[in-house]
């Protein structure tokens, strides 16, 4: 069956009969193009006097013509091929009057289509033509990732060894099953505020993907007076990270600020790589590291939450018409169906979510007609809590590296001292710009910390940007209208830093400061809390949350 696409509406019956000819012919001896194929090509476009583009299979046949601009392509190789991830065998040839070469959006669109190579013809006069080459760039020093080479003559084109047939026919052979190896993915990064708020943010993205095995193969960063309304970054920033992403092979790029749902649909339309962001994979950590029923519920509701706005740009599958039983009539579409089973979902969540809350109100009733003091470790992830908590406790919690390995609150009965006893908590690590979504999800969790007489707030000081970290933790402090609870700070990994620094921040926080791992000034801190629960409660004696 024939494929003809594009402006083909004003076409007369004998210039359709010369394009479906075309489908007929072949590019025989192994050529990017032969003479004979790109004589009847000229023919051709001096008929029909428009943009003529081909997409050519290993066999050297024509799979597919289409009429029209470039970077229109993509859309029609989806109606031909089903995906836009086809199997990259296929090659595109363009013959047009155009004066210039490619585009940046035309290679965006191209790459996209995931051509083995990319012939443009550019008729200067009846008799001369130019060829220009637009291909992968095998010198991995060169900061262009993509190459574009123009040639005079048909010849040198075809002598050119890199675009030998042969070179690509490892592509058309079936390719052996091998194992499942880590997702490839691209990192962006944009900020309207200042290079060093930049880079510490595309660190931590970092650290939160390959806490997750995924591997980083790019990223790239653009600071903005402001954000893009439909992209979020600049168009032309936009099309230069698709290309290098396709170019390192990713199959996601991940945004290290939290797309609109109209911005993640504007984006997916330029590219057939997934686009996700900050919240997502954050979220998608959290059900990772999920132990417990009230985990799971939590975060399966932040996820539906995320998810629901967002529907509508996640492919055609939902865009199908369907009826039948539990639909609501012939021609409901699924992405209605979806809908309305993500509402159902959430309304459930909610209720056990409120129910979940009603248990913990009651434990704490208990432990208030036993006036039990109540105090909770809090501070930004990986600052080490879950360390501190088992010293202080000698319990043995999980305890990680990588972030949010802790979900659940976790109490213990520990004594601070010989006369003072209490209930210690071990909680849910913050992060910057925490989802509002996680924050709505996890109120049950939040509640019971909102009850803590105590927030002993623990920070990572081995980090270049602790006091930054800090400011983050008073933030989401505020946000989820904990603030005003009494607090101590506790810096942690003394053992990591030098002198100076923890002299800085002995004299300027006259703080505790501890090892969790080296049992370094943990007497100290328990002083500390003491004193504190002494001077501020007037209980003989506590026990905390």
């Amino acid at each position: 069956m024939t494929s003809l696409y594009g402006n083909t509406s004003n076409l007369k019956s004998t210039e359709k009969k010369t394009l479906l000819s075309l489908f007929r012919k072949k590019i025989i001896n192994e050529n990017l193009i032969s003479k004979d194929f790109l004589n009847y090509l000229i023919s051709a476009h001096d008929q029909i006097g428009k943009n003529i583009n081909l997409v050519i299979n290993h066999r050297g046949k024509v799979d597919l013509i289409y009429l029209g601009e470039i970077w229109e392509l993509e859309d029609y190789t989806v109606l031909k091929f089903g995906d836009k991830n086809i199997q990259n065998t296929k090659r595109l040839i363009t013959i047009s009057n155009r004066k210039n070469d490619f585009q940046k959006n035309e290679k965006v669109s191209l790459i996209n289509s995931k051509f083995i190579n990319y012939l443009l013809i550019r008729r200067t006069t009846k008799e001369n033509n130019l060829f220009t080459i637009c291909y992968k760039n095998s010198n991995l020093e060169s900061k262009s990732f993509w190459k574009i080479d123009t040639f005079n003559d048909i010849n040198a084109l075809n002598e050119e060894s890199l675009w030998t047939l042969n070179n690509n026919k490892h592509l058309s052979t079936k390719q052996p099953k091998i194992n499942k190896v880590n997702e490839k993915i691209y990192l962006v990064g944009i900020s309207i505020t200042n290079k060093k708020d930049l880079n510490n943010s595309m660190a931590e993205l970092r650290e939160l993907s390959k806490s997750l095995g995924k591997e980083v193969v790019g990223s790239d960063f653009q600071i903005r007076k402001t954000y893009d309304s439909k992209t979020l970054i600049g168009k032309g920033f936009l099309a230069d990270v698709l290309l290098e992403a396709e170019y390192l092979g990713a199959s996601k790029i991940i945004f290290n600020k939290e797309l609109l749902p109209f911005q993640s649909k504007e984006i997916s339309k330029q590219t057939y790589m997934k686009i996700s962001d900050r919240t997502e994979l954050i979220l998608e950590i959290f059900k990772k590291n999920a132990q417990s029923k009230e985990a799971h519920i939590q975060i399966e509701l932040a996820r539906l939450k995320y998810e629901l706005p967002r529907i509508a740009g996640t492919g055609k599958n939902f865009s199908q018409i369907s009826g039948g039983i539990s639909s609501k009539g012939p021609g409901e579409k699924k992405i209605e169906q979806r809908r309305r089973y993500l509402r159902k979902r959430i309304n459930l969540l909610e209720k056990q979510i409120n129910d979940l809350s009603q248990r913990r109100m009651q434990n704490r009733s208990k432990r208030e007609k036993n006036e039990l003091f109540s105090a909770t470790l809090i501070g930004y992830t990986c600052a080490g809590k879950s360390t501190l908590f088992n010293k202080l406790t000698k319990s043995n919690v999980v305890e990680s590296t990588k972030p949010f390995s802790t979900l659940n609150p976790t109490t213990r009965r520990t004594y601070i001292s010989n006369e003072t006893e209490i209930l210690l908590s071990d909680t849910v690590g913050f992060i910057t710009d925490l989802p509002e979504d996680l924050i709505s999800s996890f109120r049950a969790t939040l509640e019971e910390i909102n009850q803590s007489d105590l927030l002993i707030h623990i920070v990572d000081c081995s980090e270049d940007n602790f006091e930054e970290k800090i400011m983050s933790v008073e933030d989401t402090l505020i946000r989820t209208k904990l603030i005003n609870h009494k607090r101590i700070i506790i810096f942690n990994k003394i053992d990591l830093i030098n002198s100076e620094t923890l002299n800085y921040i002995k004299s300027k926080y006259h703080q505790p400061c501890v090892s969790s791992t080296k049992n370094l000034g943990i007497n100290d801190a328990r002083l500390e809390i003491e004193k504190i629960i002494q001077s501020t409660f007037k209980k003989p004696k506590v026990i905390s949350l």
